[in-house]
């Protein structure tokens, strides 16, 4: 979108749950370039950033951390939501999240003040918070949970989502992930392709990776994933022009298997190539390529 007169050029909105890591995501985004405020009022928005355009400072990146720990706050940012929108040539709403057991343990292990405590132990402070945010949740452009992510992780991320890039409008992240490690919560869609034959049981071809010749030619022998990515390249050339048509800017895609190391990644490096080639802008991330597989009772 081009810019406007009293518009300013990207406007990021960060909220979520407390310590899913929105503060380190602002403090990186500022070293990208962006001018930032944190915990600002929710009813001073409006007034900020209209005097980021009265001083000229119109086509900058301006990145707001909110907090809405309570039903005014939530009231309030849904009255003003659409205002704060139109006052950015590119806008957009991130919400930050990580799993139960991890929000608790990162408050255990910094010894940080859960900013809903009062009357409540810690792990009801962050299930009241989960439910109260999950109507901001739904509003959010962007997701990220940050469960199994560290500083660095984060961002790659973020340069991905935020840096320039060329290309299509719509960025396309394709991820690897094993079941056994758990699912993550902020895909588009996910995709199980544990009905493909397993190289695991093959101990010669354990080792390897879904990069390697050797489970590409295991996996392509009997046809059956050339079949399958046939059927998600139909998939996606049918998807994709639809929602760049809707002006989504973020498609994200899961492809798990067992362990995250041998077919969902031949897959998800075979349906990447297939997608650039059409010419989408395309991100991969192998989430479990690296960890360890011991071998489980029943695993299939």
């Amino acid at each position: 979108m081009a810019h406007k007169s009293g518009q300013i050029d990207h406007l990021i909105l960060l909220t979520g749950i407390s310590g899913a890591g929105k503060s380190s995501a602002l403090k990186y985004l500022e070293d990208i370039g962006f001018l930032w405020v944190d915990n600002l009022p929710i009813q001073l928005i409006p007034q900020f950033i209209d005097q980021i355009i009265t001083e000229g400072l119109g086509r900058s990146w301006v990145a707001i951390g909110l907090h809405m720990r309570n039903q005014e706050s939530l009231a309030l940012f849904h009255s003003f939501y659409q205002g704060i929108a139109q006052k950015a040539a590119r806008f957009e709403m991130v919400f930050f999240e990580a799993d139960f057991s991890v929000l608790t343990s990162r408050f255990q292990e910094t010894r940080r003040r859960h900013p809903l405590v009062r009357d409540h132990t810690v792990q009801e402070a962050i299930t009241m918070e989960m439910a109260d945010l999950e109507p901001i949740r739904a509003m959010a452009d962007i997701v990220i949970d940050t469960s199994r992510m560290t500083i660095p992780n984060l961002k790659e991320y973020l340069n991905q989502f935020f840096l320039p890039s060329s290309g299509s409008d719509l960025l396309v992240f394709i991820r690897s992930f094993g079941f056994k490690f758990g699912s993550n919560s902020d895909a588009d869609m996910v995709l199980d392709a544990r009905f493909l034959p397993n190289p695991f049981y093959d101990t010669t071809l354990r080792p390897f990776s879904g990069r390697d010749p050797q489970i590409i030619k295991f996996l392509e022998d009997d046809g059956e994933a050339l079949a399958f990515l046939n059927h998600l390249k139909a998939l996606f050339d049918y998807l994709l022009p639809r929602y760049q048509r809707e002006k989504k800017r973020y498609f994200t895609l899961d492809i798990g298997c067992t362990g995250g190391r041998h077919r969902s990644v031949y897959l998800v490096e075979s349906l990447t190539k297939e997608l650039k080639n059409s010419g989408y802008n395309v991100v991969i991330r192998h989430r479990d390529i690296e960890k360890e597989s011991p071998r489980l009772a029943g695993e299939k």
